[in-house]
């Protein structure tokens, strides 16, 4: 599942990588999708998901409710 997640942010960032520039907007929206999806793939390959069902990562904070 995560090879999917990964793939498909890599994908939308392709795709704004080459998108061409017509005008200022675009270039905002452009700049700003390409922080953020980078953002977002850095984080999910350096988050790590847990290699045992059941194992928490031990970075996670977890509630005393």
């Amino acid at each position: 599942m995560v090879y999917v997640l990964d793939s498909v942010l890599a994908a939308a960032l392709l795709f704004f990588l080459f998108l061409p520039i017509t005008d200022r907007r675009t270039v905002t929206m452009k700049l700003g999708m390409m922080v953020a999806l980078a953002a977002i793939l850095s984080l999910s390959l350096t988050i790590p998901g847990g290699s045992a069902p059941g194992v928490q990562p031990a970075g996670m904070v977890l509630s005393s409710n």
